[in-house]
């Protein structure tokens, strides 16, 4: 090959690498799941983001210096803020959930990559309960939970009170549970050989003004206070069953005290 050509290949291919925009998030297309289930959908991880350290720490909880961070990057991707139509209060086109899962492995707590919904976008993101394929430790990581974003600013949904690890049983059977797990059935533990409990997350409000929750599945809800640092009880909430052609994702939980909307 003409040594001038070449020259101006390799030039093309390394303005080509430049200009590729990097990954922020994967489709649910994307990830491979488990016994043809869609819902079992296996997330990549950890989430090579700049913002997001990977944590070591023995306590029995994932550690805030993991959470925050996830929860602030989870409010920056594309759609996932601000993206509700003023006119009819509901999301835009452009508005989008995404999911991560939090876990734990025998070094450190890591977070998967996002997902975003590329069905109906606008509606609710499906967690990826097949669990987490890590790059170092393999599909065997326990799950600690989920988190999301609601790109209109609102709260909690009844069925969001309800997505926690799930983990196959002996009779083949796949259920949730209130504990950190991975799909395989291994149970996480800490330094006191106790069992690491189950949460979930919620990243909403705006972008300049973000609100952070989480609840466990007894449906105690925490908010996080900036100004105290730390995670202040607000309710214990409970959800409510859709009936006739309502959608699940209208309704809200059966909070005491009631929570602000």
């Amino acid at each position: 090959m003409n040594p001038v050509l070449r020259q101006a290949l390799f030039l093309l291919s390394m303005l080509a690498l430049s200009c590729a925009r990097p990954r922020l998030y994967y489709l649910r297309t994307e990830l491979p799941i488990l016994e043809e289930r869609f819902d079992l959908a296996v997330a990549p991880g950890p989430w090579t983001h700049e913002s997001i350290p990977t944590v070591v720490s023995d306590t029995a909880n994932v550690p805030d210096d993991l959470v925050l961070p996830t929860l602030r990057a989870l409010m920056a991707l594309p759609g996932a803020a601000d993206a509700c139509d003023p006119n009819t209060g509901g999301p835009r086109p452009d508005a989008a959930e995404y999911c991560v899962a939090l876990y734990r492995t025998p070094q450190d707590w890591r977070v998967s990559w996002p997902i975003r919904n590329l069905l109906r976008e606008r509606n609710a993101c499906q967690p990826p309960f097949g669990g987490v394929d890590d790059e170092t430790f393999g599909r065997e990581v326990p799950v600690v939970g989920f988190a999301h974003n609601h790109p209109c600013g609102t709260l909690m949904s009844s069925p969001d009170l309800n997505q926690f690890p799930a983990m196959k049983m002996a009779d083949g059977l796949w259920t949730m549970v209130s504990y950190a797990a991975s799909p395989g059935g291994r149970l996480a533990r800490d330094a006191r050989n106790q069992l690491i409990p189950a949460w979930a997350w919620l990243a909403t409000g705006h972008k300049d003004e973000p609100r952070f929750y989480k609840w466990n599945p007894a449906g105690e809800v925490f908010q996080w206070d900036q100004e105290q640092g730390h995670w202040e009880f607000q309710a214990t909430c409970h959800p409510q069953e859709a009936s006739g052609m309502r959608s699940p994702r209208m309704l809200l939980p059966r909070c005491s005290p009631e929570l602000k909307w």
